[in-house]
């Protein structure tokens, strides 16, 4: 059957990821993923060899769609402005958003912090590194103050992004999009008017 095997494959990392969203590292379970999956438990070790193997994959995966957003392609040719640093934040929440079980995932890896899994973190640490990088070029054009350590910002940012959407539920005031969509013009006011001028 064509296809079937990239099929398994792809069916296992979404039941992972669901997964390890839920429960994290230590609670998810290879049966339960095997049944999200629909597929044969074994299947998980032919393709990933071990539960680590499984989960670097889907925090590599995690990782790769973060970094996709927060380093856009056109980098290099856009000014680091106010305006684009909103962007770059409306894009990585928007992204988020879409993506359910995506900030869990990503504040339980940190929160877990799985040594025998490096790829756990990476995708916290890309995403702190892009926005700190944006904000550093935005200081050095002269755009951002320069009294102000990017890292820092960024973390903050970041914690504002990931925390509401993993504790959205305990938060929710009316319909998910207008509440996101104020958090979102929120945070991006907050963090801009503390870096400029």
């Amino acid at each position: 059957m064509p296809g079937g095997d990239r099929d398994s494959r792809r069916l296992i990392i979404e039941a992972a990821r669901a997964e390890f969203a839920e429960f994290g590292y230590a609670g998810a379970r290879t049966s339960r993923i095997a049944e999200r999956a629909g597929v044969n438990k074994q299947l998980i070790h032919y393709y990933f060899a071990s539960k680590a193997g499984l989960y670097d994959e889907v925090m590599r995966a995690a990782s790769t769609q973060l970094e996709t957003v927060a380093a856009p392609d056109h980098d290099r040719l856009a000014p680091h402005t106010p305006d684009r640093l909103r962007q770059q934040l409306r894009s990585v929440f928007d992204t988020l958003a879409r993506n359910p079980g995506l900030a869990s995932l990503i504040v339980r890896a940190a929160s877990e912090r799985q040594r025998e899994t490096p790829a756990a973190e990476r995708a916290l640490y890309e995403l702190v590194t892009h926005l700190a990088h944006a904000i550093s070029k935005g200081q050095g054009l002269g755009y951002f103050r320069d009294d102000v350590d990017p890292k820092g910002a960024a973390r903050q940012a970041v914690v504002l992004l990931l925390g509401y959407l993993t504790l959205e539920s305990a938060l929710a005031e009316g319909p998910a999009e207008s509440r996101r969509a104020a958090w979102i013009d929120g945070v991006c006011d907050l963090l801009v008017r503390s870096l400029t001028w």
